[in-house]
């Protein structure tokens, strides 16, 4: 008897599985849209500005990480960066992380004519 009800159990369990995964997938499948990064929440763009600030200190190529920052704000790029490090702050990041944002910030903030003309 506790044989036939354990295979029950789990004959039921895995059929709910299957017509959940199927209907998820093929009946009902979710709608993938084309978002932009500035859509995000604000911890999300700030993860985001401090991977472009760790790939810039390794490479210095402030114009690629300027084109990048455009994404997360359109308004600049120093923009961006500053309220990454208010968010950051926020959200305790490292010492490390908030110095590779300032580094990011200086570099902007020192290069800021040259941006301008750089980016269309």
């Amino acid at each position: 008897m506790k044989r036939t009800r354990l295979f029950g159990f789990l004959f039921v369990i895995l059929l709910g599985l299957a017509a959940g995964l199927s209907y998820g997938w093929i009946l009902n499948p979710a709608e993938v849209r084309n978002t932009s990064l500035d859509s995000l929440r604000s911890d999300y763009q700030a993860d985001y500005v401090l991977m472009v600030a760790e790939i810039f200190a390794v490479d210095q190529d402030l114009p690629a990480a300027a084109q990048l920052l455009k994404h997360v704000s359109p308004v600049g790029p120093s923009r961006a960066v500053q309220e990454s490090l208010i968010t950051g702050q926020q959200l305790n990041y490292s010492i490390q992380e908030m110095l590779t944002l300032a580094g990011l910030e200086i570099a902007i903030n020192s290069e800021v004519p040259l941006l301008a003309q750089e980016t269309p």
